[in-house]
């Protein structure tokens, strides 16, 4: 009776063991993927849904080498720097510095101009009441702005007397005002927290020189938004 009783007592004690060896694990499992989700979760509008987060301004670096066809002997190299900050829902006030650099045979063409503008994104509140975005400045867009209101210039050429032993070229610096206004439509996206996209179709008028142009512009680069 004795040896009956300790056997019971033995087989009690390893099913308990078992019992709460397999709550143990399930608690474990079950914590692991509340962490996952929790994980998932937190990063999936960092990498993911970066279009629904919201932000008031917008401070963007981005670059845009540039090369018209193979016909053309020179390149065109685009360093931007951009100021974007919020006037409401949909519209937003640009203030822009672009550096633009040109090479062709024997001459070099460097721009430093300032241009101030705006953009009103159309579709940002029906996306909003959509759910499709945040109170943010992405989105599709129309820009106007006033390019290159003021600008230093700086060309460096090959004179006709020009000794090219003396490793010295032409060079000339001057400050130049337009006044360029220009139109169109484009397109910006982050591609992640800090990364963005800017692409614009756009064209602008002279009015000093008389001259009409058409530009478009792919942007690549950085930015860091703020918030209130």
């Amino acid at each position: 009776m004795k040896k009956s009783a300790l056997i019971f007592l033995i087989c009690a004690a390893s099913l308990t063991g078992t019992v709460c060896l397999a709550q143990t694990d399930t608690v474990k499992i079950e914590t692991e993927l509340q962490q996952d989700q929790e994980y998932y979760y937190r990063n999936k509008y960092r990498y993911l849904d970066v279009r629904l987060g919201d932000e008031d301004r917008l401070l963007k670096i981005g670059i845009q080498p540039f090369k018209p066809s193979d016909n053309f002997n020179f390149l065109v190299f685009t360093l931007h720097g951009g100021f974007e900050q919020k006037i409401n829902t949909s519209l937003s006030a640009v203030t822009e510095i672009n550096s633009i650099m040109t090479w062709s045979e024997g001459e070099a063409f460097h721009l430093q101009g300032l241009s101030l503008g705006g953009r009103y994104y159309f579709l940002k509140k029906s996306d909003i009441e959509k759910g499709r975005s945040g109170n943010n400045l992405q989105g599709v867009y129309g820009l106007f702005k006033m390019s290159d209101l003021l600008s230093l210039v700086t060309t460096r050429s090959e004179s006709s007397g020009y000794d090219p032993s003396s490793h010295n070229p032409h060079l000339e610096r001057f400050i130049k005002g337009s006044l360029t206004p220009e139109i169109g439509i484009g397109f910006q996206q982050r591609l992640d927290y800090h990364l963005y996209f800017d692409s614009a179709l756009s064209c602008n008028y002279s009015i000093l020189d008389d001259d009409f142009g058409f530009q478009i512009r792919v942007l690549f680069g950085v930015l860091f938004s703020y918030t209130k």
